[in-house]
């Protein structure tokens, strides 16, 4: 990719460019409109392999390196409107509407020793406070090998990690089924581990999410007074479930996170921005009102502020999981996407956008989704940028 991403329009005054890529690669995001000029004027990027070709095998070339990760599921109770305020309405929360007994993925010094400290550069986890996990990050080449240890001592619930765009084999997905109920790391025990190996193509470069993907489960409610005779029973054997059991409710509760993979044409950037845009709903966790949440905190103030400056390379990398579709929006900007000029942009469950631009419109900005009830629900944050 160039080194700078952006350039001057005169149609309609000056105009920040942003590249947008959506889930994987540059090349596959632009397969349907040419290059913008300033990737033409910066010369030809080196050619990917078998470039157009779908049918293609997406080779792993090994670099040799292993990036190594101790990460563990830990409980803990969260407010996700900490200064019980919503900023652009003026509505209050009291405690007690807002918290709840989350679970969360945190990097670990080897061993699980210690959480690590919160690193929000280009190049780092990111805040490591549970929600979302710490930003896995690889490059083309990489093999990503990742321990995992489920400490959940509130709910006791079996996880797992299950990612998105790396390749893995049966034994790394992560992902539990009822016709295969005992294979390892698809539901790892209260207080066992794993470790999961994955491996980074050519055709992971981009932003993905990665989340709990174990066994369903529930959270146990208020007994009522009188169970109905009608009440259907769990099943027994080695793949019961819990009556009313969620599919992924341990992600539902926190269990997410993003994967950066870069390669050799990756902008280094000044800032960047990891944001996660999901729900929880009080039919699965009965003590939380029906939220909408970016990065485990709702409305505006709560959630994270993002801060830059006129000249900044800037990267935002955006998941969305659960069951609801979302319009991301950033007030005061426009990109290009493979779909021409936009401002918005659909995300829906599981799928990831990734933003460069260089920063020129200083202002104290919006960023949302745009559907009027998450907006109304909390996914709404500040972007500060100055000069």
């Amino acid at each position: 990719m160039p080194n700078d991403p952006t350039r001057e329009v005169s149609d309609s005054g000056r105009r920040t460019l942003i590249r947008t890529l959506m889930g994987g690669t540059a090349l596959a995001a632009l397969t349907a409109t040419a290059l913008p000029a300033a990737a033409a004027a910066a010369g030809p990027r080196p050619p990917a392999d078998n470039a157009g070709d779908p049918f293609a095998v997406d080779e792993f070339p090994s670099s040799g390196r292993v990036r190594e990760y101790w990460i563990q599921a830990d409980s803990f109770q969260h407010n996700t409107v900490p200064n019980g305020r919503d900023g652009l309405t003026g509505m209050r929360f009291m405690a007690d509407q807002t918290t709840y007994w989350a679970v969360g993925f945190r990097a670990y010094t080897p061993g699980w020793g210690r959480p690590l400290d919160a690193d929000l550069g280009p190049q780092g986890i990111g805040a490591n406070s549970g929600i979302p996990g710490p930003v896995i990050r690889a490059e083309v080449g990489d093999v990503i090998r990742l321990h995992f240890r489920n400490n959940d001592e509130h709910y006791k619930l079996p996880h797992s990690m299950h990612p998105h765009g790396v390749r893995y084999d049966r034994d790394n997905d992560g992902a539990w089924r009822a016709d295969d109920p005992d294979r390892p790391g698809t539901a790892v025990p209260y207080g066992s581990s794993y470790t999961y190996t994955w491996t980074c193509r050519r055709g992971s470069v981009g932003t993905w999410p990665y989340h709990d993907h174990s066994m369903p489960g529930s959270i146990p409610k208020p007994a009522p007074k009188a169970a109905p005779k009608s009440a259907p029973k769990a099943r027994s054997g080695a793949a019961a479930m819990p009556v009313g059991a969620v599919m992924e409710i341990g992600a539902e509760l926190g269990l997410f996170g993003i994967i950066a993979i870069t390669d050799e044409n990756t902008p280094p950037v000044d800032q960047e921005f990891v944001l996660f845009l999901h729900e929880a709903y009080p039919t699965d966790v009965p003590s939380l009102r029906k939220s909408d949440m970016v990065n485990g905190s709702a409305y505006i103030n709560n959630t994270p502020t993002c801060t830059a400056k006129t000249g900044d390379r800037v990267r935002w990398r955006i998941a969305a999981l659960g069951r609801e579709f979302h319009v991301f929006h950033i007030h005061g900007h426009i990109w290009r996407s493979h779909q021409g000029w936009v401002d918005s942009q659909i995300l829906g469950p599981s799928t990831a956008l990734t933003v460069e631009y260089t920063e020129d419109n200083p202002g104290d900005w919006l960023y949302h989704c745009h559907l009027s009830e998450h907006m109304m629900g909390g996914m709404v944050g500040r972007y500060l940028v100055t000069t």
